[in-house]
C-alpha cells in the first residue's frame, strides 16, 4: 500500500469515487452534503494506493489559523480491516504536527469508527449527536499536544462564538473541556497527597497501616507546603512502608500479590518521586517513579505517577548523538547470523503476503483454527519500523529505569533480574547477557504508542484496546526465550532486527518434556541441539520453523510452544488478546 500527499486536482477521480460508494452508495448521505465548496480550499487529501487504484482518502483543512479539521476518512469496502484508515489519519496528524505544530486537530468521528481515533491520541470532547441530513450518530474528538492546545485555547478565549453548534470544537461548550483535557497534561502542581490513603483497602493492608500511610502521605504534603518541620519523620515512614510492601510483593509469585500492596507500593513512589522532583533531585526522582510503575500499580486517573515520570524526564538533560551504544546492540556487517539447523522432524511455518488479496482473510482463518501464520510486511506501515532504532530509543528512554533480564535465558539456573536505567542497560558496561523482555512500556512510556498501531486481528469481536497487552523485547543478539507457552493468542511483530521461532502444537505438549512446579509452561528441550537420549519422543514431535524481519508478524496461537531467538540486535512487540 502506497500512502500520497496530494491537492485535489491530484486525486480527483480516485478520491470521488471512494466518497461516493462509502458516503452516497453505503450510507446514504445525500449528495448534495458530500461536495462542498472546501474540495479547493486549504483542503490536503491523503491518499492510499493499491497500485493505481485509490481505496482510502482522508482531508485535513484549516479551519482557522490556529485550527485543522480532519474530514472525510473513508476506505474502500474491499480494502477493510486492514490499517489503512488508521495510516492515513497518522499521516495526517504527522503533516498537521511538523507543518502545523500550534494547531490541533479536531474532527467529527462516526461512533462505530471512534476507537481507531482514540487508539491515535484524539480524546473524545462530546456526548452522541446525529448529523443533521445522514442521521448517523457522531462525536466531537479532539487531538493536540500541549503547546497547540494552550495556542488554540488562548486564541479562543478572545474570540468565542456562541453561535458555534454545541459539538463544534470552538463552542464555548468545549472550551472548558479543552482546558481540563490540557490541565490532566499539566498541572500536577495541586495535588493533594493528604487524601492518597482512600485509594487502600484496610482490609487487606490492615487500618494501622492504612493510618500510617495516610500521616507519611499528610506530611509529605506539608512538605511540598513549605513546611520542614517532619522531614526527618518522612524518610523514617517512607522506608518503613516501602520495606513492608516490597516484602508482600516478593513473597509468592508476582501476580498473586494483592493489587492493594502493589498500589501501596505506587502510592509511596509517588509521594517519594514527588518531592524529589520539588527539591530539582531529578534523577532520584525518576528512578523512584519508574519503580512504582515497574513493580506498582495504580489507576493513573487516580494517580498520575506516569505523568510525573514523563515531566521529571523532560527535566533531565538527553544524551549526546555520540554516547556510545555497547557493540552487542549494533549491527556489525561482518558477522554471521546463525539461523536454525533444521531437524529431521521440523518443516516452515505457513506465511503469506500483507498485499496478498486475501491475507486478511488467511490470518482470520489461521486465528479461528488456531495454527500459526506469517504475514510478511504485516506492520511495514507502523511509524516504529521506519523511526525506532538503538539510538533513537536511547534518546527517548536513557534515565527511564526498566526490569532487565541477566542470563542466557529464564529457565537457567543462573538467570537473574535487575532494575537498570536504560542507558545502562544499553551500554552494558559489565559485559553480561541482557534482555528487556516482555515488558508492559507502552504503560510505563505512553507517548511511544504514537509509533505502534495495533493489529486489527487483536480486536475480534471488541474493538476495545485495553483487552490487547502490550510487551516490549528489546535486547542484541542471541536472546533467547526457551520452549514455552502463552495463555493467549499473540501477533507478534518484528520491528527491528531478526528472530527466528521453532514451534510445536500444544498436542504434543507431553513430548517436549515441561518443567514441574512454577515453569510447567517451558520445556526442557534444547529445542536447537535436542538430546534424544534424554529428551527421547522429541524426535517424533512436529516441528515448526520460521525467520521472521522488520515489518513482518507471526501469530502465535494460545498453548502452542515457542522458542526465540534473535539472529541480530532486535526490538519486537508482542500483542496478546482473546
Amino acid at each position: 500500500m502506497e500512502y500520497k500527499r496530494l491537492k485535489i486536482d491530484e486525486c480527483r477521480d480516485g478520491v470521488f469515487n471512494i466518497r461516493r460508494k462509502v458516503f452516497i452508495e453505503e450510507q446514504n448521505c445525500p449528495e448534495s452534503m458530500e461536495w462542498d465548496e472546501n474540495e479547493e480550499q486549504s483542503s490536503i487529501y491523503f491518499v492510499a494506493f493499491k497500485g493505481d487504484l485509490a481505496v482510502g482518502c482522508v482531508r485535513l483543512r484549516n479551519i482557522e489559523k490556529d485550527l485543522l479539521k480532519l474530514e472525510r476518512v473513508a476506505v474502500l469496502k474491499e480494502f477493510r480491516r486492514r490499517r489503512i484508515a488508521s495510516d492515513l489519519i497518522r499521516e495526517a496528524l504527522i503533516y498537521a504536527q511538523s507543518e502545523s505544530p500550534n494547531s490541533p486537530v479536531y474532527a467529527y468521528a462516526q461512533v462505530s469508527a471512534l476507537q481507531a481515533y482514540v487508539n491515535l491520541g484524539f480524546t473524545v470532547l462530546s456526548k452522541v449527536w446525529i448529523e443533521d441530513g445522514t442521521f448517523i450518530p457522531h462525536q466531537t474528538i479532539f487531538w493536540g499536544t500541549p503547546i497547540s492546545i494552550d495556542t488554540f485555547l488562548k486564541n479562543q478565549s478572545e474570540k468565542a462564538d456562541p453561535s458555534y453548534e454545541d459539538y463544534d470544537a470552538r463552542s464555548p461548550a468545549m472550551l472548558p473541556k479543552i482546558e481540563a483535557f490540557k490541565q490532566r497534561l499539566e498541572d500536577l502542581d495541586t495535588w493533594n497527597f493528604g487524601i492518597l490513603q482512600i485509594h487502600l483497602d484496610d482490609q487487606v493492608v490492615s487500618k494501622l497501616i492504612r493510618n500510617l500511610f495516610s500521616r507519611f502521605s499528610t506530611n509529605v504534603d506539608h512538605f511540598l507546603n513549605g513546611n520542614t518541620e517532619f522531614s526527618k519523620e518522612i524518610v523514617d515512614q517512607s522506608e518503613f512502608l516501602l520495606k513492608l510492601a516490597d516484602t508482600k510483593l516478593n513473597t509468592g509469585h508476582f501476580n498473586e500479590v494483592d493489587e492493594n500492596w502493589r498500589k501501596l507500593y505506587s502510592l509511596i513512589c509517588f509521594c517519594q518521586s514527588f518531592m524529589m522532583f520539588k527539591q530539582n533531585k531529578y534523577e532520584i526522582a525518576i528512578k523512584i517513579a519508574d519503580k512504582g510503575l515497574c513493580m506498582g500499580r495504580i489507576d493513573e486517573d487516580l494517580v498520575p505517577i506516569r505523568q510525573l515520570a514523563w515531566l521529571i524526564h523532560e527535566n533531565l538533560p538527553g544524551v549526546s548523538s555520540d554516547d556510545w551504544i555497547h557493540s552487542s546492540f549494533q549491527f556489525n556487517t561482518t558477522n554471521t547470523y546463525p539461523a536454525l539447523i533444521p531437524l529431521s522432524n521440523s518443516k516452515s511455518i505457513d506465511e503469506c503476503d500483507e498485499d496478498d488479496e486475501n491475507s486478511f482473510e488467511k490470518l482470520i482463518s489461521a486465528v479461528q483454527n488456531n495454527t500459526p501464520l506469517i504475514v510478511r510486511r504485516h506492520s511495514s506501515n507502523m511509524p516504529a519500523i521506519e523511526k525506532w532504532s538503538f539510538p533513537f530509543l536511547l534518546q527517548e528512554l536513557h534515565s527511564r529505569t526498566f526490569p532487565v533480564e541477566i542470563g542466557t535465558k529464564y529457565s537457567d539456573e543462573n538467570w537473574s533480574q535487575k532494575l537498570m536505567t536504560f542507558k545502562e542497560f544499553i551500554r552494558n558496561s559489565e559485559n553480561e547477557r541482557l534482555y528487556l523482555a516482555q515488558h508492559r512500556l507502552f504503560d510505563q512510556v505512553p507517548h511511544l504508542k504514537r509509533d505502534v498501531i495495533i493489529p486489527d486481528v487483536c480486536f475480534g469481536e471488541s474493538s476495545n484496546p485495553e483487552n490487547v497487552d502490550m510487551n516490549m523485547w528489546i535486547g542484541p543478539q542471541d536472546t533467547v526465550s526457551p520452549l514455552h507457552t502463552d495463555p493467549r493468542k499473540n501477533m507478534f511483530v518484528q520491528v527491528h532486527g531478526t528472530k527466528l521461532f521453532r514451534m510445536v502444537a500444544p498436542e504434543s505438549s507431553e513430548s517436549v518434556y515441561p518443567f514441574d512446579g512454577i515453569l510447567s509452561n517451558t520445556s526442557q528441550v534444547d529445542v536447537e541441539n535436542p538430546d534424544l537420549k534424554i529428551f527421547p519422543n522429541f524426535e517424533q514431535v512436529e516441528v515448526l520453523d520460521a525467520v521472521i524481519n522488520p515489518g513482518d508478524a507471526i501469530f502465535i496461537p494460545e498453548k502452542w510452544w515457542h522458542f526465540v531467538r534473535s539472529t541480530s540486535p532486535s526490538i519486537s512487540i508482542s500483542f496478546w488478546f482473546d
